[in-house]
């Protein structure tokens, strides 16, 4: 049996044996490469191949997850260029499929490595452009764990330690080339979504989110997932619509969704949350309807609908500021409306963050779906033998941090779930 003094030994020729085959690849002979300035390299390179199964401070983990990720590739020869291209298909949380602080700070450390020690990559922007050349493409996602080492998700609130984990796909081939894992220690994560999903009014489980996640899962030398692939130039559009919004551009946010609204796997959620939050941006009040009914609509075809109401701490009161509550009535009423002509009863239920004593927060929970299902019932009186409330409180955590403010806003929300009539009527 080895030694750890002769597994380090192994490991630091490992990791030197790819260093030296990526300089060669980039043309540098056997002249050695001017180191990369020091401000191009704020994290250390890690010794080990392979990240350890600890949890790590967020920077290392991320360096030692890109650099197993890139130097065990399997990887294709390059084309003419002698360059790989690689785009990166942003990262999201698993539980919510949203982009996050973390996420977006995570895709910039792996941009920054990319960039600083691997010329055999050409990293581009996700675009269409690139998607045309098959370049690879690298995914990813973070999800709270009951322990570091440990794969399956965890459900408790307050999560100590998360699972990063990112995948590198090649396009040409239509197979997974590399799969990584890390573990991150719990108070350098920052789940606060960003600006786009911020502001998204409602959320439900993506189909093209799982197509994602079960790539994500995939193995060396396993298939990509067909679903994620069919919508990969729908996924680029959106990015664009994505970017164009969180710019303060909403006019090409607009541009953006609606082609991807047009493409095979466009119909997301998030495509319809963007073409509503853009018309909303421009001023187009009856197009920002319309566009909140189809997200409505969408919600309810597939069995599940969240919407973020915020309401004064305590109580079963909308936030007071127009700014945050000002569309409340037009999203009730599109709610109701797309309710009342479809042949099923509606069940609201209330959530609550993992803050202050259970029995409160079921209470308060359930007090504001049914304040919700009032609404509902002023704008359409029928609705009133065909929708129930409850409340669930802290039960169901989507994110599970308790800080009580946007970073876990969907754990506060009001869902809205079909089912059927017979028993209500």
């Amino acid at each position: 049996m080895p030694t750890d003094a002769s597994s380090v030994a192994a490991a630091a020729r490992s990791l030197g044996a790819a260093l030296c085959g990526l300089l060669l690849l980039a043309g540098c002979g056997t002249t050695p490469a001017a180191p990369p300035a020091p401000e191009a390299l704020p994290m250390r390179v890690s010794d080990a191949p392979k990240p350890p199964r600890t949890a790590q401070p967020l920077d290392e983990a991320v360096l030692s997850l890109t650099v197993a990720l890139l130097d065990r590739a399997r990887l294709e020869p390059p084309g003419p260029s002698g360059r790989h291209d690689l785009v990166v298909d942003p990262l999201i949380d698993r539980a919510t499929g949203q982009q996050t602080a973390v996420t977006r700070g995570m895709e910039q450390r792996i941009g920054t490595l990319v960039r600083a020690r691997y010329p055999a990559f050409n990293l581009r922007p996700f675009g269409t452009a690139a998607l045309d050349d098959q370049p690879l493409i690298l995914l990813g996602a973070i999800t709270p764990v009951a322990e570091a080492g440990v794969i399956p998700a965890s459900e408790a609130p307050f999560p100590q330690v998360y699972r990063i984990w990112a995948v590198l796909g090649d396009l040409r081939t239509g197979r997974i080339v590399s799969h990584e894992t890390a573990w991150v220690r719990g108070p350098d994560v920052d789940m606060t979504p960003t600006a786009f999903f911020r502001d998204s009014p409602a959320w439900n489980r993506e189909p093209l989110t799982a197509a994602y996640l079960r790539t994500c899962a995939g193995d060396p030398g396993e298939a990509i997932d067909p679903a994620y692939l069919r919508a990969l130039r729908a996924q680029a559009h959106a990015a664009d619509g994505v970017r164009a919004y969180e710019a303060g551009n909403p006019a090409a946010a607009l541009a953006a969704y609606e082609a991807a609204s047009a493409l095979p796997g466009g119909d997301q959620l998030r495509v319809r949350n963007g073409l509503y939050l853009a018309n909303k941006a421009l001023g187009r009040d009856a197009a920002a309807e319309a566009a909140f009914g189809a997200v409505v609509a969408q919600g309810l075809d597939r069995g599940e609908l969240a919407v973020k109401f915020l309401f004064r701490p305590g109580t079963t009161a909308f936030w007071a500021d127009p700014a945050i509550s000002g569309d409340y009535p037009m999203w009730l009423r599109q709610i109701a409306r797309q309710t009342e002509p479809r042949p099923f009863c509606l069940a609201l239920t209330g959530h609550a963050s993992p803050t202050g004593p259970a029995a409160l927060n079921r209470r308060l929970s359930a007090a504001r779906a049914e304040a919700v299902r009032g609404r509902l019932v002023a704008e359409r009186p029928a609705l009133r033998p065909r929708t129930v409330a409850e409340g669930v409180g802290a039960s169901q955590p989507l994110i599970g941090t308790g800080t009580d403010d946007a970073t876990d806003a969907l754990d506060r929300r009001v869902s809205f779930a079909p089912e059927a009539c017979a028993a209500r009527l």
